[in-house]
């Protein structure tokens, strides 16, 4: 009797441990066992990884012209400055953002101008869209004018107004600059070299080589990335959901600033967190607005821009 109780007991803790997870398993340990499907929501780390696409598109072009992907130099380049891109998911977004706030104007106005709607890119890859970056020789805006240029084309650079920072006017100045160095050079990619290196520096790489082919030049090593790295954030923003860069833009908090712009004479100087007060606006909504002003205080005749509603008491 006492041999057939443990016997049962023994039997009850072999199915209380396989009830539990703890049965050793029977299988072969020479088979091999087909691998488990993974979980459905993986880690962050794996989901970036697996989501991923590093595959440049068969072909590529920009403003028209084709990059021949076929030669290898050029797959290389591009690819280069591509994966980049691609493995930089936050300023991917960031551009996806500003884009929402500054893409509709540069739109209108390249296709107003009669230029290559691929030019927006242009600006993407000069200064992120931040209008107030300044790079270290001292070229400034979204369009990165630097100050005897941004003279030439129309734009006041003093120590009192830098329109530099007014992205509808300097976009004005940058279409006019772009298409004089696409009649000069003949092609967009030899503009868009000469518009990061200066023509000078480009007239006497092609003089110099004999060839006017960007893509067989030997420039600068940054005038040689340049025109890849447009072409690089083309292929990206236009197929981010491709690339796993799908970001959705909260469309409601990037929108262009709305404004009001009138011709205003301060007879008297008046600093601006008084002018904000009497308008009744934020000091910092007032000043993001007027980027183009640098004093600290109003004295005399400006472009101003107000928010709209207050534009009456700037006669007050």
């Amino acid at each position: 009797m006492t041999t057939i109780l443990e016997h049962l007991r023994q039997l009850l803790i072999f199915v209380a441990v396989c009830l539990t997870g703890g049965c050793i398993s029977l299988d072969d340990p020479g088979v091999e066992k087909p691998i488990s499907a993974a979980p459905d929501v993986p880690g962050p780390a794996a989901s970036v990884e697996r989501r991923l696409d590093y595959r440049l598109p068969a072909r590529v072009t920009l403003c028209g012209e084709s990059l021949d992907l076929q030669k290898r130099s050029v797959y290389e380049r591009l690819d280069n400055e591509f994966i980049r891109i691609v493995n930089h998911p936050a300023q991917v977004a960031l551009w996806q953002r500003r884009a929402a706030i500054f893409f509709p104007k540069i739109e209108a106005g390249l296709k107003a101008a009669g230029l290559p709607d691929d030019l927006k890119y242009l600006a993407m890859a000069e200064s992120d869209l931040r209008p107030w970056v300044v790079s270290p020789s001292g070229a400034l805006g979204i369009w990165q004018f630097m100050p005897a240029t941004a003279r030439h084309f129309g734009l006041t650079v003093s120590p009192k107004i830098d329109q530099r920072q007014l992205s509808e006017t300097s976009l004005t100045a940058a279409t006019k600059y772009l298409r004089s160095l696409r009649g000069k050079f003949g092609s967009w990619s030899l503009a868009m070299a000469a518009y990061n290196a200066g023509d000078g520096r480009i007239a006497r790489a092609v003089s110099a080589q004999g060839t006017n082919d960007y893509y067989q030049l030997d420039l600068p090593r940054e005038t040689e990335r340049y025109v890849y790295r447009i072409a690089a954030i083309k292929v990206v923003m236009e197929n981010s959901a491709g690339y796993g860069l799908s970001s959705p833009v909260p469309r409601a908090h990037y929108q262009p600033a709305a404004y009001v712009e009138k011709t205003v004479d301060f007879k008297t100087a008046i600093a601006w967190p008084a002018l904000a007060k009497k308008l009744g606006c934020d000091y910092k909504e007032l000043r993001l607005l007027n980027p183009h002003i640098r004093t600290a205080s109003l004295s005399g005749s400006y472009q101003f821009r107000v928010p709209p509603g207050v534009e009456k008491k700037l006669a007050e």
